[in-house]
């Protein structure tokens, strides 16, 4: 067996695995202290934070998520009295999400809390080892960063 191959799965195994974490888990509150929600709540609470009144499908898009996932979703955010549709003036069609006030108060919890749950992740690495990882990531990613249109089509979201 080529060691190099062996090596290369096993550094893939382990990247998958820290995707899985960082997309699955918890943001911010992670440890029930603040009621952490997983991430796909976290990540549409932030988006709303800087583009509330966004359409649920500009959403769907720029959050590279499933339509179905998005719209589940949302309904938790709903029910939980943090976002509400509204139906567009221009177009009957479509639904804009905003905040309500609890979702802005929630919204800055997590703002505040992300220094934290960085600090609390990254805590088993040194600095010097964080500085590596980050030299190490640059060069995975490439110079065009995650958004890059270079990037493999194999690594896109659903």
């Amino acid at each position: 067996m080529d060691l190099q191959l062996s090596l290369n799965e096993q550094l893939m195994e382990q990247i998958f695995r820290l995707y899985a974490v960082l997309r699955r888990g918890p943001i911010a509150g992670g440890d029930g202290e603040k009621g952490g929600r997983p991430s796909a709540q976290n990540r549409i609470l932030l988006m709303l934070g800087e583009s509330d009144g966004i359409s649920q499908r500009d959403m769907t898009t720029l959050l590279q998520l499933r339509p179905q996932s998005v719209s589940e979703t949302l309904g938790k955010l709903v029910a939980a009295g943090l976002v509400e549709r509204r139906q567009s003036a221009r177009d009957k069609r479509i639904f804009n999400i905003f905040l309500t006030d609890e979702g802005r108060e929630r919204v800055l919890e997590l703002i505040e809390d992300r220094p934290d749950f960085a600090a609390l992740f990254l805590s088993p690495l040194s600095d010097e080892e964080k500085r590596l990882l980050l030299e190490l990531l640059g060069k995975l990613i490439g110079p065009g960063g995650p958004e890059s249109d270079d990037r493999p089509e194999e690594f896109d979201d659903e």
